[in-house]
């Protein structure tokens, strides 16, 4: 799995920065995920080349236009693409009728399935689970309805052949069986577990996203153990009066919510545009400030820009 880093601006387009919205991509298949999706997302989409054919969910975590403007005009383009494969969307209550309603009055049509489904509004719910992964979201501390998500992938084990051969055991659907740690029965009635036939390549991997939230303890419970947390950082520390008074973190917040969880690694993104500037003489807070104030909170930062990339094994 990868992430692309296509908007990590807040609140408006700049000319560094587009807003807020997330990939993670699967690369065996080529199949991607978005978490959120501002303002001008498809065209990020294109220079990252990531085909909207390949898209599989969306993640909406609240309604503010940084964060949800892109949404219909990308479903859109997909309909314009003829394209088939189904779409599910997960958003906050009142997504249905955002896209319904964006629909009727823009009238454009869909070749392809689109599920909407509401985030539930219990702590640390269950959003969507298959074999290999698990989706999860929290409520956070914004000015309007706001969830963060984590993304758990499941324990990997492969499946040791060699033994089940040597046990006699014929290839095909007991192969498959014992892959999936069943109990299987040979016709001369000997029985093998399948447990006893799969090894551990990995305890799994936890990303999670809060994107728009002032500090609170719902991001410290969803970002627990996590490998690695994407985690809004809009203002830095010397602005705190104004990231509280708007719901925002500072750094210093999004650092503490990293230590608080025990994340292996946080990577600050919806950054405002006010730090982006080429001057290094000293007198202005750009960029290279916000980042040496991020790394001495929490050494294992990183600060997100637009199409960066980073792997997750």
């Amino acid at each position: 799995m990868k992430l692309i880093f296509l908007g990590t601006g807040a609140a408006v387009p700049s000319l560094k920065r587009n807003v807020s919205s997330i990939a993670l991509c699967f690369e065996d298949s080529g199949r991607f995920w978005l978490f959120d999706c501002g303002e001008g997302t498809q065209h990020q989409l294109k220079r990252a080349s990531l085909k909207l054919s390949k898209l599989e969910k969306v993640f909406i975590s609240h309604f503010h236009g940084d964060h949800v403007f892109g949404l219909p005009g990308m479903l859109s383009s997909r309909g314009l693409e003829a394209i088939t494969e189904r779409v599910d969307i997960y958003g906050p209550r009142g997504i249905k009728s955002f896209i319904k309603e964006n629909r009727k009055i823009v009238n454009f049509h869909l070749t392809y399935e689109l599920g909407i489904q509401d985030v539930p509004a219990k702590p640390m719910s269950s959003v969507y689970e298959d074999d290999k992964f698990i989706v999860r979201s929290n409520s956070l501390k914004h000015s309007l309805i706001t969830y963060g998500f984590s993304v758990t992938r499941k324990p990997r084990y492969s499946f040791m052949v060699d033994k089940a051969r040597k046990c006699g055991i014929p290839e095909g659907p007991m192969f498959r069986d014992l892959k999936d740690r069943k109990t299987i029965k040979l016709d001369n009635g000997r029985t093998f577990d399948g447990n006893d036939f799969v090894e551990k390549i990995d305890d799994g991997r936890k990303i999670v996203y809060c994107g728009d939230t002032a500090y609170c303890k719902g991001s410290v419970e969803l970002a627990e153990g996590a490998d690695v947390l994407i985690h809004e950082a809009t203002f830095a520390k010397k602005e705190q009066e104004l990231a509280d008074r708007s719901s925002h973190s500072s750094i210093e917040d999004a650092c503490r919510v990293a230590k608080e969880a025990g994340v292996a690694q946080l990577i600050i993104t919806h950054i405002s545009p006010r730090y982006d500037t080429n001057i290094d003489d000293g007198t202005v807070y750009g960029i290279n400030d916000f980042y040496n104030e991020a790394k001495s909170f929490f050494p294992k930062t990183l600060l997100a820009k637009d199409f960066m990339e980073f792997d997750i094994a």
